[in-house]
């Protein structure tokens, strides 16, 4: 699958920002749970953070194809960076494509330049009581993940409307939300620096100016901005196993054994020509589904497919890795144990192997 000149031209110029600003000092980042602000208004220079949003909002408006590779260059440096970009493009996307007018003005223009930088409430981690008023939701309760939380801006959350029918509402929640506090979440095993918070709520009372489309759109919204970030989080784990690989053998070609350099040893190639089957195999089920989002098309299932098979391999190629690389592996001297353990994050976030081998089948056997 050949890709156009403007995919080039972005890779060579992603590839290169990472290498060059983000690559010194992505260990730094990992340790101290800390995002890059000044990384982060570097993108949103470049346009990457306004990537999916229309030129007369102030967007690049790129193509869903552009924004993956893009995702696929950062994630292969730090993928943290990565999932920081696929959220806030995830926030743009929901106010796009169903939110009213006064929310698009409100949020888009502000989200393209990097003023705001949207985020996204895990569902399943919804621990809420929810009391309905009339014209509100009185809240209380916790959302223990909260991706781009630590960034300080708004957020998308679903609450249910009816619990027995598993319907949801979809809101915009601001920072300085009445009730709302927000606090980093430390505690993660991976993606560490990718600003993942946790939101508490005390009697805060959401209306309807809040509300994305209406009440009965909260379901196809979330279902609409999952398949999107399917896509994304496919690309951001194709970047981090290809990241992985390519440390393995820059170590195997330096590291010698028995008189010579343990690239020359069968097992070691063996597991390099798996992995790499592995990544090309992901990167194709990736951009299969981004052109097919381009297209028009229905791309869910070949979104779900990507998110399934290239989370699953990125932890199979990250583990191979650790083990080329032996004791040093796991010890933070080397990235290839965060690689890992972003691996592991970016293989649940959203949507567990087994929801997606779910939509699968359901989208297969009609």
């Amino acid at each position: 699958m050949e890709l156009n000149q403007e995919c080039i031209l972005l890779q060579t110029e992603l590839r290169k920002f990472a290498q060059q600003v983000i690559l010194d000092k992505v260990d730094e980042f990992d340790k101290t749970c800390s995002v890059s602000s000044d990384n982060v208004k570097r993108l949103a220079e470049m346009g990457i953070l306004g990537a999916i949003i229309p030129e007369d909002m102030g967007g690049a408006a790129l193509d869903t194809i552009g924004l993956v590779v893009s995702l696929e260059e950062i994630s292969n440096v730090c993928p943290s960076t990565a999932l920081i970009v696929a959220i806030h493009n995830a926030f743009a996307f929901s106010i796009m494509k169903f939110g009213s007018d006064d929310m698009k003005k409100k949020y888009l223009e502000n989200a393209a330049s990097g003023e705001i930088i949207g985020g996204f409430a895990i569902t399943n981690t919804n621990e809420f009581s929810v009391e309905r008023t009339d014209g509100s939701m009185m809240l209380n309760g916790t959302n223990s993940l909260v991706l781009n939380a630590d960034m300080h801006g708004p957020f998308v959350i679903f609450l249910p409307t009816d619990v027995e029918k598993k319907n949801l509402a979809t809101y915009v929640i601001d920072r300085g939300f009445p009730g709302m506090t927000i606090r980093k979440n430390e505690t993660a095993l991976g993606l560490k620096a990718a600003g993942i918070g946790i939101a508490s709520f005390e009697n805060s009372s959401i209306t309807n100016a809040s509300l994305v489309g209406t009440e009965e759109d909260g379901n196809k919204i979330y279902h609409a901005v999952c398949d999107l970030l399917n896509i994304y989080l496919a690309a951001i784990a194709c970047g981090l196993a290809q990241g992985a690989t390519e440390a393995a053998i820059k170590y195997a070609k330096e590291r010698v054994q028995f008189g010579q350099p343990i690239i020359t040893f069968g097992m070691v190639r063996e597991k390099i020509a798996d992995m790499s089957t592995q990544i090309e195999a992901g990167r194709l089920l990736a951009y299969n589904a981004a052109l097919a989002c381009d297209a028009g098309k229905n791309y869910s299932r070949a979104a779900s497919m990507a998110k399934y098979y290239m989370g699953r391999a990125a932890i199979d190629v990250t583990n191979s890795v650790i083990q080329i690389f032996g004791g040093y592996g796991y010890m933070k001297d080397y990235p290839v144990e965060r690689y890992f353990r972003d691996a592991q994050v970016i293989n649940v976030l959203c949507s567990t192997p087994a929801d997606e081998k779910e939509k699968i089948v359901k989208e297969t056997i009609g």
